[in-house]
């Protein structure tokens, strides 16, 4: 190498070695000012896992806590017309079962066993691939924020 190596190789060949390239490896063991670098590095990267983590001899939370604001929770005008539209979906369902309700057990009676287990078969298909579905978003939004 006509120059020397930069600092992320550097950086990169102080914490493993065994996976920088082989011309990386031969300039920085030839070089004497990539070499103090690299041993400046591992000095710092020593220094940095011997490091205890922050500890504070006081309880934080119960101190910062009261400090931060209480949120009001205010009628948006979106959960109104949802909370609208819950009770009117409701209220679609629960008059016709109220109103046919001794008609309400005959109304499968008709129907061949096979069907039901058709639909049953069919939902129950429905609801594993929409819950595969959802898992898989789930562990890529994990995977997204473990890696930010």
């Amino acid at each position: 190498m006509n120059t020397h190596a930069s600092e992320s190789d550097i950086q990169k060949y102080a914490m493993d070695k065994s996976g920088c390239p082989a011309a990386l490896v031969a300039h920085i063991d030839s070089c004497e000012h990539c070499k103090n670098e690299m041993k400046t590095y591992q000095l710092l990267f020593s220094a940095l896992t011997e490091q205890s983590g922050p500890a504070f001899d006081f309880d934080l939370s119960a101190l910062v806590l009261p400090q931060l604001p209480v949120s009001r929770h205010r009628l948006s005008a979106d959960r109104f017309v949802a909370g609208f539209l819950v009770v009117f979906v409701c209220f679609c369902v629960a008059i016709p079962v109220y109103l046919f309700r001794q008609y309400f057990l005959y109304m499968f009676s008709d129907i061949s066993s096979f069907f039901i287990y058709a639909i049953l078969c069919s939902v129950v298909i429905i609801i594993g691939f929409k819950t595969l579905k959802l898992y898989k978003k789930y562990q890529q939004q994990m995977r997204i924020l473990n890696f930010n």
